[in-house]
């Protein structure tokens, strides 16, 4: 996979997280399914959030916190997001990872490794695979958060907006 096709592949994924946040009615951003989950609130800061860590730890090995356990503590403690916050946030740090992800250079993305809290030393391709993925993990636990609420989704909502 080249750096422009994983970029092209990252805008899917992420374009349509935006329509799935104005979804989320606003006296609803404090619901959680169980007591140990985020709030909808939560979720949809961490979503945003994570794009620019991610952009870092890809390029640079930067990932701001020292071991999964640390990044776990400070998960616990995400603040809560209005909607319109979260969809600024998620929209700057899209373009930041663009940035920062697409000035590797083709040899760096393809054949270059890094350090990452999650998997150890990998090459950057699979960070930007795991960046996707993890995307797509939280995407698809606001689609079923807003289908336990009685909202109505489906799979348009999750994979086109």
């Amino acid at each position: 996979m080249t750096l422009q096709n994983y970029l092209s592949y990252f805008d899917d994924v992420v374009r349509p997280t935006e329509h799935m946040f104005r979804l989320i009615p606003a006296d609803k951003l404090e619901w959680k399914p169980t007591d140990n989950a985020f709030t909808l609130g939560q979720q949809i800061a961490h979503l945003s959030g994570a794009l620019d860590v991610y952009a870092h730890g890809i390029a640079r090995g930067d990932w701001g916190f020292k071991s999964m356990r640390e990044r776990f503590v400070q998960n616990r403690h995400t603040p809560m997001m209005q909607v319109e916050e979260a969809i600024h946030l998620l929209n700057e740090n899209q373009a930041e990872f663009r940035r920062v992800v697409g000035a590797l250079s083709e040899e760096d993305f393809s054949t270059g490794e890094v350090d990452s809290p999650q998997l150890g030393r990998v090459p950057r391709w699979r960070l930007a695979m795991l960046a996707v993925e993890h995307h797509i993990n939280h995407k698809a636990e606001i689609f079923m958060y807003l289908k336990f609420m009685g909202i109505a989704v489906n799979t348009g909502n999750l994979y086109k907006g």
